[in-house]
């Protein structure tokens, strides 16, 4: 099978859906596909590379002026596609945005059956942020028509992919095909995310830099869409009884410095520590005793999979994929959005029960190897690709092809 991958971003920008795309990428080869990279051009990269075995072309150039930077992106994939047309068997393009737009546009001339995947429900998603995005800065009267537009073109796509409940039934209630929508979770390399408890013996800690002590981590994107000042809080209120926890920030983003300002201005500097980016976060999250994920708005997030798959006891906001992963007081704890206090008191629990802990750490390891396999989301992914190659010829729709759940 032939697959291309559009993503406006890809290594090495790193965030959560270049992630997957990658993940995938690399899989599919190793299944004896071919696959390729269509994405956006970076400073200083080269327009063609092959990484991990994966062609990368970054053929997508704008002109970053007004209206000019969304013209000139459509006519970028458009033109790309169309010079290219009939090389693949399936476009798999991430993200509602102006890849899915022109790939859909055109599809009439480059006979490839496009399938989009949007990364987010809720404010911080695909449809929410297109809704926000100005393409006519000095005509903001046209911008609601003009993503009217978008919209409608987009739902035109030969299939969706939704990786949480929660946005499918969004995209339902957009006005997407509900026989055209597939759900398929988030996968996790269960090789590399594993539980090892002697990571947290003191000498394995020093090699890390970690100190002793019962510890708790996070992992994300510095952002305000992660939630962190809900965290920060939360930790504030569970100072006086936290028995000396310790929290570890892996991530990096806008938001640091000012959670480095909250974090001081709520007292809890000795109890935080900010380790930036971390190329690999599996010894760290063996490492730690419990995984908190305070997020107003997610997908399926990966942190909180690789967490789980890492035997950690997690605890996460009610929001997106999170409540898919999650069945409260099963496999986890989850607690309202926004809410410092119900954090706090989740976090108490864990942090005054070592049972807890180990019960709802083998919980959660065993449900994601069981449900959230890498292996597992790939083979979900070669069954759409192959329908799409046939043409879908599914009176039924899309759950002919395989289980929408996850």
């Amino acid at each position: 099978m032939r697959v291309c991958l559009v993503i406006p971003r890809f290594f090495p920008a790193v965030g959560g859906a270049e992630r997957q795309a990658q993940a995938l990428a690399r899989r599919l080869l190793a299944r004896g596909h071919h696959v390729a990279v269509l994405t956006r051009q970076l400073g200083g990269l080269p327009r063609h590379e092959v990484l991990d075995g994966v062609p990368v072309v970054r053929a997508i150039r704008t002109i970053d002026l007004g209206p000019l930077f969304g013209l000139t992106y459509v006519l970028s994939v458009a033109r790309f596609l169309l010079a290219h047309r009939g090389e693949w068997d399936v476009i798999h393009v991430s993200f509602v945005y102006l890849d899915a737009f022109a790939a859909v546009l055109t599809r009439r001339l480059h006979r490839m059956p496009v399938i989009v995947r949007p990364a987010c429900a809720g404010y911080y998603g695909d449809l929410a942020r297109l809704t926000r995005f100005r393409v006519w800065p000095l005509l903001p009267f046209l911008d609601s028509l003009t993503i009217r537009i978008v919209v409608r073109t987009i739902v035109r796509a030969d299939a969706f992919i939704a990786n949480s409940t929660e946005l499918h039934k969004e995209l339902i209630g957009g006005g997407f095909p509900p026989g055209r929508i597939v759900q398929i979770a988030n996968g996790v390399d269960l090789d590399h995310f594993f539980p090892d408890p002697t990571a947290r013996l003191p000498e394995a800690r020093r090699s890390l830099g970690l100190p002793t002590g019962l510890l708790l981590a996070f992992a994300g994107r510095l952002d305000p869409q992660k939630g962190l000042h809900t965290l920060v809080e939360a930790l504030r209120l569970l100072a006086a009884g936290c028995q000396g926890a310790r929290l570890l920030i892996m991530g990096d983003g806008p938001q640091r410095a000012e959670l480095e300002q909250a974090v001081r201005g709520a007292g809890v500097s000795d109890r935080v520590l900010f380790r930036g980016l971390v190329a690999d976060v599996a010894p760290y999250l063996r490492a730690c005793d419990i995984f908190v994920f305070p997020s107003v708005g997610e997908g399926m997030p990966n942190a909180l999979l690789e967490a789980m798959a890492s035997g950690l006891p997690c605890v996460a906001s009610a929001v997106g994929g999170c409540m898919d992963v999650i069945t409260d007081g099963q496999t986890g704890l989850l607690t309202p959005p926004g809410d410092a206090a119900a954090l706090q008191s989740a976090l108490q629990q864990l942090i005054q029960s070592p049972e807890m802990r180990k019960r709802l750490g083998a919980a959660a390891h065993d449900s994601v190897a069981s449900r959230f396999g890498l292996e597992r989301m790939v083979e979900r992914y070669e069954a759409l690709f192959r329908a799409a190659g046939t043409g879908f010829p599914l009176p039924g729709g899309l759950a002919d092809v395989l289980d929408e759940r996850p």
